[in-house]
């Protein structure tokens, strides 16, 4: 069974992310719950400044699992790049991530695990060699760091319109084994997927060992159903490579939070039902 969990906003952001819920980490959880969810995402800048035991307490009060954690708005708001312009690790963007590989490790425990999207920067675009050259150096430093913690790290590729490097589950792919190190996963999202991929459900199947955690979102940044993504295909996909992870919707509040959670969910459970019917009766 696919379990489904959605990104929440942490306290400490200053502008608006991508989640139905933000802020209020008590309102978020009591929400998601009434509504079905099974865990949540938490988007944050300064994990390590969360109250750790009132979070705690809010997930099992409501018996929801902290999926991971996300890095979007170190570069958002703090304009942190682990491999900006300059093709050089910047030294303050790694110390955040050492900031959210200890969160992982006291929030989730052993296999905890967090990604790094946007938050990997912008490169040199004119030297995109040596800006994969710095994030293989940068990627490999960090998850010898996370795997003394038990953490694990899920790199994104993003859509070039965001980004200079890394689009496709292909570069994605192609980074995973330059790194080499075997906490180094994948954080796939459907909404760059159907924009980078040539074949996005194809690349579901070739990313299947290393496909830790998947975005859900529909191609106009809404609620799955709301545009054009087939999720149907998405699922059945997910449940032929036996995907263990969760799906975690990473959506525009609208047109209001609550709808936007309760569209997607209800989307998102009609189609699991009907993908379920449809093996039994196979069988």
């Amino acid at each position: 069974m696919i379990r489904i969990a959605s990104m929440v906003g942490a306290p400490d952001l200053n502008m608006p992310t991508l989640a139905p819920f933000s802020g209020d980490l008590a309102n978020a959880c009591l929400q998601l719950k009434k509504m079905g969810f099974d865990g949540i995402e938490l988007m944050s800048r300064r994990p390590g400044l969360l109250d750790k035991t009132a979070l705690k307490q809010c997930l099992a009060e409501n018996d929801l699992v902290l999926v991971g954690l996300c890095t979007g708005h170190l570069f958002a708001e703090d304009h942190l790049e682990l491999v900006p312009s300059t093709a050089e690790i910047n030294q303050q963007a790694f110390d955040r991530m050492r900031e959210f590989i200890e969160a992982a490790a006291q929030l989730i425990g052993p296999g905890g695990m967090f990604n790094i999207g946007r938050s990997r920067g912008m490169g040199d675009p004119l030297r995109p060699q040596r800006t994969l050259d710095c994030l293989q150096e940068a990627l490999q430093q960090l998850a010898d760091e996370a795997a003394s913690f038990g953490v694990k790290l899920a790199l994104e590729p993003i859509s070039r319109s965001e980004t200079n490097f890394i689009h496709s589950t292909q570069d994605g792919l192609e980074m995973i084994r330059r790194v080499n190190r075997p906490n180094l996963g994948l954080n796939l999202d459907t909404y760059h997927m159907f924009r980078e991929d040539v074949d996005p459900i194809a690349s579901l199947h070739e990313a299947a060992d290393v496909a830790w955690h998947i975005h859900f979102s529909d191609s106009n940044r809404r609620w799955p159903g709301s545009a054009t993504i087939p999720f149907e295909r998405v699922i059945s996909a997910l449940e032929d490579i036996h995907y263990p992870g969760f799906v975690s919707l990473e959506i525009q509040p609208w047109p209001d939070p609550m709808s936007a959670a309760q569209n997607s969910i209800q989307h998102l459970r009609k189609l699991i039902a009907q993908m379920d019917d449809q093996r039994q009766a196979w069988h």
